[in-house]
């Protein structure tokens, strides 16, 4: 681990395992990149052997056919021997070439198993993606609401105080205006 991982402290385990899903999700989507195009790779690979081995097969095959007519036609020991040895050689590449179908057609299901698993991981990251930005709208709504509440409250405060301050003009006024229509009524 490395030292931000391990100095990071979580308030909760929620905390800790949503950051160990947003680094999976993250390593994810880069294997994603990678996990197709390798299996494509894989099967061009086995399927330009196969068509390697293909060729080769054939001209040893042919080659067999004309060394068999050649002792046919000779009839002698060293053109059989040549004809088993060309015989010999066709056999052993038509077994690998039975031995590279075997391998490209492994290649062909590991790439049409990959390609589903491909798409599965794509949608899994564009859904995931599609709830990020409407988690992050919900925050943000939620944030201005707050703030809406929070200035409302602010107004309704500054509004109270203003109107306490008026009723306190008031009132001092009218005692005063009380105050003088008495004195000016003692005065008489």
């Amino acid at each position: 681990m490395s030292k931000d991982k391990k100095s990071k402290k979580f308030d909760h385990v929620v905390e800790e395992l949503e950051a160990q899903f947003h680094s999976l999700q993250s390593k994810l989507g880069k294997a994603k990149d990678d996990y197709l195009k390798r299996h494509e790779k894989d099967f061009s690979k086995a399927k330009k052997k196969v068509d390697e081995l293909k060729t080769k097969a054939a001209k040893a095959k042919a080659k067999s056919q004309k060394a068999a007519e050649e002792a046919k036609k000779k009839g002698t020991k060293a053109a059989q021997n040549q004809w088993k040895k060309a015989k010999a050689a066709a056999s052993l590449l038509g077994d690998s070439l039975k031995e590279a179908k075997d391998i490209m057609s492994t290649a062909e299901e590991k790439l049409n198993t990959a390609k589903p698993f491909d798409r599965k991981l794509a949608a899994r990251a564009k859904a995931l993606e599609a709830f990020e930005k409407e988690w992050d709208k919900k925050l943000k709504a939620e944030e201005a609401a707050k703030a809406k509440k929070a200035a409302a409250r602010k107004k309704k405060a500054a509004t109270k105080k203003k109107a306490a301050t008026k009723k306190k003009a008031v009132s001092k006024k009218s005692a005063a205006a009380k105050k003088t229509t008495t004195d000016s009524g003692q005065s008489e």
